[in-house]
């Protein structure tokens, strides 16, 4: 907050004016997603009381209420801020009140048991690569100052047919979203690395335990029931 509220800010200019904006405009995301973290418990025991079965008139209740006011939030963001035209006065005020929309928007989206089952395959596949996205989009999909992508497709350029400027977005969009799967891989796997060397560094490795065949088989050969020599499985 001392570095995003004050002049301080300003350092990120050494680097580039669209870094200045980019980072400000997120500034608070990470602090909104913790908060969210720690009250999704709440969240859960609401949906619950809301909309379980045991009481059929409370659960519609509570999904009229949570629409409408889930419809208040955004016609309140969009009547006080969303229509501001111009984006060099909306932005500054974006990181405080974007999130307005964005509940209620979750609101809407979860106000009934039927919508809270539903979700889309699609969705939640780039939602599970959502941080590398992020973080590939300023190396791999962005370009000239975080204002372009990559030009891949001869006659792609900003004075080229639009169609062909939509297979190169196309194009472009596959390899940066491939690109970003496979760092996701790469990630979890190095965390997974990295926790079991530190302990086994430690001495805190748990042994592992053996397979449900290697049980059977050991269990069998203990009681004299293997019709043959124990089966060992490495």
């Amino acid at each position: 907050i001392l570095f995003y509220e004050t002049s301080a800010v300003n350092f990120l200019l050494l680097f580039s004016k669209e870094y200045h904006f980019r980072f400000q405009a997120d500034k608070y995301s990470a602090w909104m997603g913790m908060a969210s973290g720690l009250l999704w418990g709440k969240v859960g025991q609401y949906m619950q009381w809301a909309h379980g079965f045991e009481n059929e008139e409370r659960r519609k209740m509570a999904s009229v209420v949570q629409f409408s006011v889930g419809v208040a939030l955004i016609a309140f963001w969009y009547g006080l801020f969303g229509k501001i035209g111009d984006k060099f006065e909306y932005n500054p005020v974006h990181p405080y009140v974007f999130v307005f929309a964005v509940i209620g928007w979750l609101m809407i989206r979860n106000c009934t048991r039927y919508l809270t089952e539903c979700h889309s395959t699609l969705l939640e596949f780039l939602g599970r690569n959502t941080l590398e996205t992020y973080v590939l989009q300023f190396h791999l999909f962005m370009s000239h100052n975080v204002q372009h992508i990559p030009v891949i497709i001869p006659g792609s350029d900003p004075s080229g047919p639009a169609a062909i400027k939509f297979c190169n977005m196309l194009l472009c969009g596959s390899v940066f979203l491939t690109m970003a799967v496979w760092a996701r891989k790469i990630t979890v796997a190095t965390q997974i690395s990295v926790v079991d060397l530190v302990k086994n560094l430690t001495g805190t490795m748990e042994p592992s335990l053996p397979k449900s065949d290697e049980v059977v088989e050991l269990t069998k050969a203990e009681s004299g029931m293997s019709d043959g020599p124990a089966k060992m499985i490495s």
